[in-house]
């Protein structure tokens, strides 16, 4: 017996590739991701992939334009104080009202136990210090919105979210690359001669270097302007774990950057058309393996 997996990663308005990828994948193989899949996985942005598709059952079409530019523009709205202020700003970036709004659009008052099958979320308790897995159990009534509210709460963007009696941050700072955490609930519900076969779908790797010889010198501001999100929310240790564990049953779609910016909230159109035609790249690129790896 076989099951597949579908685990997403964060990385902000970068979700755009992933879920024009998806979009795609779906013409390709003639079935929606819902259909494809038997575990859904996210983290952050992933997670609003993720539980959109198990949840609120929305098409790789429809995820896209959950990734338009208006509507990430509502999420990442940003104030005259904001524009003004930047890193400066004592405050989140942002305060989470646009991007709320936009996901009730989608989520509406479904829960996550509300989902087709099964599905996590990937978030972190700031006050037990400890990752916080949500998952659709069929017993907790946790709001979808709020799951992927709190999973998408990064530090410095996004204020902190209470959800029940826990105040949860960005999964990213723990597992930007929820795989292996999908792989252990896989191994943990299903029986122990089943096959698992991981889709594990990136949002770009970052390019921006760093100088190791400057970086001796940096404090907090000087870490935060260089990039300190991108190197906690690195996703390579789990994908060594799962490639060494899964071997060819791991699927991993993924490509640096390049010509495209890595910040998680460049919500341009010109940054947005770059993403999917980043996701239209990774379809063309791994075509045969995909075919392969649904066989």
């Amino acid at each position: 017996m076989t099951k597949y997996i579908l685990s997403c990663d964060g990385g902000g308005v970068r979700g755009a590739a992933s879920a024009r990828f998806l979009e795609l994948l779906e013409e390709h193989i003639g079935k929606k991701a819902k259909d494809c899949f038997d575990l859904f996985a996210g983290t952050s942005t992933g997670s609003i992939i993720a539980v959109g598709i198990s949840v609120a059952g929305l098409s790789g079409k429809k995820l896209c334009e959950l990734y338009n530019y208006d509507n990430a523009n509502v999420i990442m709205d940003k104030s005259i104080w904001d524009k003004l202020l930047g890193l400066k700003q004592g405050e989140p970036k942002y305060d989470g009202k646009g991007k709320r709004k936009t996901l009730k659009k989608f989520f509406g008052e479904k829960l996550l136990d509300d989902a087709i099958k099964p599905t996590l979320v990937v978030t972190y308790d700031v006050e037990k210090r400890v990752s916080a897995v949500l998952k659709s159990s069929k017993k907790a009534k946790i709001k979808a919105l709020d799951a992927v509210d709190a999973s998408s709460a990064a530090p410095i963007y996004f204020p902190t979210r209470q959800v029940e009696q826990r105040w949860l941050i960005d999964g990213g700072v723990i597992a930007n690359n929820p795989a292996m955490c999908a792989y252990a609930e896989g191994v943990k519900i299903w029986p122990k001669d089943t096959e698992i076969k991981i889709l594990s779908i990136g949002t770009g790797k970052r390019t921006r270097k760093i100088d190791g010889k400057e970086s001796a010198d940096f404090g907090a501001l000087g870490w935060i302007t260089h990039d300190l999100m991108g190197v906690v929310m690195d996703e390579s240790v789990v994908d060594y774990q799962c490639q060494t564990i899964l071997g060819e049953n791991y699927l991993r779609i993924n490509s640096e950057l390049a010509d495209v910016n890595d910040d998680m909230d460049d919500c341009s159109r010109q940054n947005i058309g770059s993403l999917k035609r980043l996701g239209e790249k990774w379809f063309a690129d791994n075509k045969e393996k995909l075919t392969k790896f649904f066989s």
